[in-house]
């Protein structure tokens, strides 16, 4: 009996440690050890990655004018929409606040990171967020994203996919 909650124990830790308490997803620091992993992984020719770096729009306005509480039913629902629409063996982590980062694998042929990105976009467009007052707001979001090349690091990596997405942003989302 011991052992086993000792052993519960320590997964709780661990979920702790890697995940953000609101959404589920992998926290910051998880998605840095990812990328971390998956930047030596394709170092070594492991396959071809790619980076989305998302932001939710106009999410302030929502914040400030229904509280934390729609803001955070919109981070929400952004997570379990993204989750929804990954494939098997990407991942997504919260970056901060309304950011999340999607990590992408063998994106090279055709255009795979664009047809995850609008099926978000659809299912957002299909699925409004029910906010605390039972209001309901379409989401929509920005991005950045960018394929690593031989010259990345983790920070070099990001900062391509941040520089994308705030050509979006300034493009209009």
């Amino acid at each position: 009996y011991t052992i086993e909650r000792l052993d519960e124990a320590m997964r709780s830790l661990g979920d702790l440690a890697t995940r953000d308490h609101l959404t589920g997803t992998y926290n910051r620091r998880a998605a840095e050890e990812h990328l971390a992993k998956d930047v030596k992984r394709a170092e070594h020719g492991g396959g071809v990655f790619s980076l989305a770096l998302l932001d939710l729009d106009q999410f302030k306005p929502i914040n400030d004018a229904l509280g934390h509480r729609a803001g955070d039913a919109c981070v929400v629902h952004f997570a379990a929409v993204l989750d929804h629409n990954i494939r098997a063996g990407d991942w997504i982590a919260r970056w901060g606040g309304d950011e999340f980062v999607v990590g992408m694998w063998n994106t090279q042929e055709g255009r795979p990171t664009k047809q995850v990105l609008e099926r978000i976009t659809e299912d957002l467009r299909e699925n409004p967020v029910v906010l605390p007052n039972d209001e309901e707001t379409h989401l929509t979001f920005s991005a950045g994203t960018c394929r690593w090349r031989p010259d990345d690091d983790v920070r070099g990596l990001v900062s391509r996919a941040d520089v994308a997405l705030y050509r979006a942003k300034a493009e209009g989302g």
